[in-house]
């Protein structure tokens, strides 16, 4: 209880996230507070605080409740009870491609397992958040984290209708996108209005503009197919699109490999069952090449 008010900086948040009263966790606090003979939180109407006994609290109790949990962790493995509510952060745009080879199958190997898949496009802190699990694009994830590659290698295209490109030509170099619509992301406070290229093999950055900036890619592929403008993303996200003919890639030579999708955890968690049966799963179906149908909805391939 004190961890969590400690990590919500709230009561009332603490409240919530443990699934009781206010009032209950002012009252354990209290009861902790008479026990150490020391107040432990500055509280104001509009913050809580730590004080200097909290925090000399907060330094030893944080790492004993890690070692106890990791002490339950594998006592419960033992029992190989592969059971509870397994939650995974994941990009958006990735939401898809893990139904279409993950499920249902997955969820029918381990009936008792709850799975949570939670669509973030900003990066966070998943301990603080309360998940088991993450997915990010390339390798750059928190410190102290397991990390595991999923998904191989892909490359960032751009893409554009074939009215777009009958209405105003196609760029010929990475330069030539300055004179061209473009359709630009927003990541939380970033706008993604600088695009990389391979250009006689150092990476450039080109400055784009456009007439839409969108908060979600798959708004942005929809504006794309209808000839908005230029998009840059990457290739297996439209696949599907590229294969019908409704979208079509300009400046192929000097697109940019990108690392696959990697999934990370705390390393004090691997020896959960629940979060070790995901892993085993998501690793023997992720790791394979991408086909044009992985973000289509009830794909037969994967029946």
């Amino acid at each position: 209880m004190f961890l969590t008010v400690a990590e919500r900086q709230g009561f009332r948040a603490a409240a919530r996230h443990l699934g009781i009263t206010p009032s209950a966790v002012s009252q354990g606090i209290r009861s902790l507070e008479e026990r150490v003979g020391a107040p432990l939180f500055s509280r104001t109407t509009r913050s809580v605080r730590l004080t200097e006994a909290g925090e000399r609290l907060l330094a030893h109790a944080r790492p004993a409740v890690d070692m106890l949990t990791a002490g339950l962790d594998a006592a419960s493995n033992l029992g190989g009870q592969i059971t509870g509510r397994l939650r995974i952060n994941v990009p958006r745009p990735t939401l898809p491609l893990l139904v279409n080879r993950l499920l249902p199958d997955f969820l029918d190997a381990h009936p008792n397992v709850e799975l949570e898949l939670v669509g973030e496009d900003r990066p966070i802190d998943i301990v603080e958040e309360g998940f088991d699990a993450g997915i990010r694009l390339g390798n750059f994830v928190q410190i102290d984290m397991v990390a595991m590659w999923l998904t191989p290698p892909e490359r960032f295209v751009v893409v554009g209708s074939p009215a777009l490109f009958q209405k105003y030509g196609r760029p010929a170099s990475p330069n030539d996108l300055q004179n061209f619509r473009c359709i630009l992301l927003r990541q939380s406070v970033r706008v993604l209005d600088h695009w990389q290229f391979i250009v006689d093999g150092k990476r450039i950055t080109v400055g784009v503009e456009g007439p839409l900036i969108i908060n979600d890619i798959e708004a942005c592929i929809r504006s794309a197919l209808r000839g908005v403008g230029l998009f840059q993303l990457p290739h297996s996200l439209v696949m599907s699109h590229l294969e019908r003919g409704d979208l079509e890639t300009v400046l192929e030579p000097y697109y940019e490999e990108v690392p696959g999708l990697s999934l990370y955890y705390p390393s004090r968690s691997q020896s959960l069952p629940k979060l070790r049966a995901f892993v085993d799963f998501a690793t023997q179906r992720m790791r394979r090449e991408f086909k044009p149908d992985d973000y289509l909805p009830n794909p037969a391939s994967y029946k």
